[in-house]
């Protein structure tokens, strides 16, 4: 029990935490961006407040594709370093009514990647069946754009997960996000079921970032092939906690020259829901606990909320340029209307 408490500590003292935000603090340096509106058929103010991960298909100017964690269906902006664009051509996720619940993309080069949450539904703890899958879209060379026809899905990683010691308990039907009941059924426990917001392509590899279910200041990467994972039967995979603070979890993950930059913000309780959020780079190695290179707390003291905006939740994270010295990202956000974009530019230590 020492043991494990001075674990705790430990990290903790290796993660940006309130006390430390004025020292190491990031503010946006522009943002947030206004660029129209994304055009959705039904509830569309509530859709456009429900942006949750972009992948770009190629530099600084190429399509990114963007998901939402509401409704069936994805669309695409233009990023620069002073603005974006929205590009409203529709791709449907899957042949299915049901809401993925999209959480996160990445991008190869040569595929698109879509995950779904696999979680239960956060307020009713209901399972959540069509948020199981995992989506590969093929990029036309030409457009930039995923290429629908030859979408292929997999629902592989709801029983990998289910075969990994440390994801296993965490996995099944009704499993409650966090700690606490879920707030439509307080007869419920919290169960700390698995909740994936983020996910990286990088090096042949997918990684899956959790918010949840979170441990000891930490917060779970599932690495496995890409090719072997929509490919074969079977595919294998290792888990990596990464040490993001107490009460943090994954919210995104983006692949970059020397690793993944890892966005890290509140975990599926609400009683964490003001620890903060902040960037840091893991080298993208499979181990049993990693330490985050260069944390930096992100300052968004000085957001203003415009009027069609409701919350502000970092939840997609987008590379404008990656230098030995410095980022230049954008991240947009869940709750922001059309995603609220705002760039950071984030120094590097060598």
């Amino acid at each position: 029990m020492r043991t494990a408490a001075f674990l705790c500590l430990l990290i903790n003292l290796l993660v940006p935490t309130e006390s430390a935000r004025s020292a190491n603090a990031v503010a946006p340096v522009s943002g947030p961006w206004d660029a129209g509106a994304f055009d959705f058929s039904s509830h569309s103010k509530k859709m456009r407040r429900a942006l949750s991960g972009i992948a770009c298909s190629g530099p600084v100017g190429a399509p990114c594709l963007v998901v939402f964690d509401e409704g069936v269906e994805a669309r695409y902006v233009t990023l620069s370093s002073t603005g974006y664009v929205i590009d409203n051509t529709s791709l449907p996720l899957r042949n299915s009514d049901e809401e993925l619940d999209a959480e996160g993309a990445s991008t190869d080069g040569k595929y698109f990647y879509v995950t779904g949450s696999h979680s239960a539904k956060r307020k009713t703890c209901e399972s959540n069946p069509g948020s199981r899958y995992v989506l590969r879209f093929p990029i036309d060379p030409v457009s930039g754009k995923a290429v629908p026809s030859d979408r292929k899905e997999t629902g592989a990683l709801w029983s990998l997960m289910s075969s990994l010691p440390a994801l296993a308990d965490h996995v099944g039907e009704q499993k409650c996000l966090g700690r606490e009941p879920p707030p439509k059924a307080p007869e419920l426990k919290g169960q700390r079921g698995v909740n994936i917001e983020g996910i990286a392509a990088r090096d042949g590899q997918l990684h899956f970032g959790f918010r949840g279910p979170t441990k000891n200041a930490t917060a779970p990467i599932l690495t496995t092939n890409a090719r072997e994972f929509f490919e074969t039967p079977a595919p294998k995979a290792s888990v990596t906690f990464v040490e993001v603070g107490e009460g943090r979890g994954i919210r995104d993950l983006a692949p970059v020259k020397d690793g993944i930059l890892v966005l890290a913000g509140p975990d599926d309780d609400t009683a964490h829901e003001n620890v903060g959020w902040f960037l840091g780079l893991w080298d993208g190695r499979p181990t049993d606990v990693a330490k985050l290179k260069d944390p930096i707390q992100l300052d968004l003291s000085g957001v203003k909320l415009r009027s069609c905006d409701e919350e502000l939740k970092p939840e997609a994270l987008a590379i404008l340029r990656d230098d030995p010295d410095a980022y230049e990202v954008v991240i947009m956000s869940d709750g922001m209307c059309d995603g609220g974009p705002m760039k950071f530019v984030l120094t590097r230590t060598p």
